[in-house]
């Protein structure tokens, strides 16, 4: 399967989230084309050579834009749609791994050995590394959600 098409199963993940958000039903074409969108931009800078954080803060901010854009032109509120866009990027797979990590070290035998040492910081340099990662993910997302407030002043008519 072509990577690009990947992208496109963004759309059910914010549509089931829309969905239990009880987000409006004329809104749910633009949560999966948000969702979407954020998504191939940070697949695109992944792409081209670029970290999964960069390519996180591009995608949510892009998704945090046209979500203000979108709400402007439909009287909603862009939270309607930037949130239910934004979770298909939540970083799962660092996260896992990361409590991953801290469970495998757990079942280590005592650390008597120093080949259990080794393991044992070798997991949690893993899961320490991993968490930082998720962190700073979810840290792009939310900033980039967050652009359309900090960048644009609120006109008042």
């Amino acid at each position: 399967m072509d990577s690009w098409l990947l992208e496109l199963w963004a759309a059910p993940a914010a549509l089931g989230f829309a969905l239990l958000f009880n987000v409006p039903a004329r809104s749910l074409l633009a949560c999966c084309t948000l969702a979407v969108l954020g998504h191939a931009l940070r697949k695109g800078v992944v792409d081209l050579g670029g970290d999964l954080v960069l390519g996180s803060l591009i995608g949510g901010m892009a998704i945090g834009f046209a979500a203000q854009w979108w709400a402007v032109r439909h009287r909603m509120i862009p939270t309607v749609y930037s949130i239910c866009a934004a979770i298909p990027m939540v970083p799962g797979t660092p996260m896992y791994k990361a409590i991953q990590a801290l469970l495998n070290i757990a079942t280590l035998p005592q650390p008597s050995s120093t080949t259990a040492r080794e393991m044992a910081q070798q997991l949690l340099v893993e899961a320490g590394t991993n968490g930082v990662k998720a962190c700073m993910i979810l840290m792009a997302l939310t900033f980039g959600i967050a652009a359309p407030i900090l960048f644009m002043p609120h006109r008042r008519d």
